[in-house]
């Protein structure tokens, strides 16, 4: 059965789309089963996965149980996604009174993990039912994705408050899985610092950092305004790399790979 990891950070820019998108194509490639969730009514992770959501089959009718969650999955060239339009910005007015709405997300995708090896959530750049919603389906982790500046430093001193708000009532087993580090450039002074920091927040609040971080490069725009995914884009890019090595890493703290087993790999 599948386990749910939601990306997530309160503000826009800090790669959430990105890191979901190279996670889901990088766990395909690896033989893993995949299905993404884009619970963000911007729909970007839908569109870079070129997947059409003119039929009303969305994750906003199957929050509202108009249709199950099957019937909404497309099929991307790596991996499945349940897509979103804007339309899911009326989702938080439209459960206003629904019992246990809190728990929507997670009562839905009990009809198809059976289906897969990882659901992976793409959230919006901020802290409301959406997400709370999100995090209480987080049965095995949250990653928080932060560029390397202050401001998205900020910001994840109150992610990780609504974390653990979701972990006190809704979801017991909600944990911070990592923070990954993403569109920096390791020889600026500031992204040293910034790490350090980071680290120290992560120890605060018991949310481990991960090793790995995502270097900035322009390939992840072109990327994703071309609809192509980040490891078919034909020029070698930084970012493409860095994120081979965090599905590595995500993989080995999660305990799907033995961590000898990899170091194994690496020096061959």
């Amino acid at each position: 059965m599948a386990k749910t990891y939601v990306v997530a950070n309160r503000k826009g820019g800090c790669s959430k789309t990105t890191t979901v998108g190279a996670l889901a194509s990088g766990l395909t490639r690896k033989g893993y089963k995949v299905l993404v969730i884009d619970m963000d009514p911007q729909g970007n992770i839908s569109d870079w996965a070129n997947v059409d959501t003119d039929d009303e089959r969305t994750i906003y009718q199957v929050l509202r149980l108009e249709i199950p969650a099957a019937e909404a999955i497309k099929h991307a060239k790596y991996y499945d996604i349940i897509p979103a339009d804007e339309n899911l910005s009326a989702i938080e007015a439209d459960l206003e009174r629904a019992p246990g709405r809190e728990h929507r997300l997670k009562e839905v995708l009990e009809q198809v993990k059976d289906e897969y090896d990882f659901i992976l959530v793409d959230t919006p750049p901020n802290l409301g039912y959406i997400s709370i919603c999100s995090f209480a389906a987080a049965d095995g982790g949250i990653i928080i994705t932060s560029d390397a500046s202050a401001f998205a430093s900020k910001g994840m001193s109150r992610l990780v408050e609504q974390i653990n708000l979701a972990k006190k009532y809704y979801n017991k087993d909600a944990r911070v899985a990592g923070i990954l580090l993403t569109r920096v450039n390791p020889q600026t002074n500031v992204f040293q610092t910034m790490r350090e920091l980071t680290r120290q927040f992560g120890q605060y609040f018991d949310a481990p950092v991960y090793g790995t971080f995502i270097r900035q490069t322009t390939v992840v725009m072109n990327a994703q305004m071309t609809a192509t995914d980040l490891f078919d884009m034909v020029k070698i890019n930084a970012a493409a790399q860095d994120y081979r090595d965090f599905i590595e890493e995500f993989l080995t703290r999660e305990g799907y790979i033995d961590a000898a087993e990899n170091e194994a790999d690496k020096a061959e």
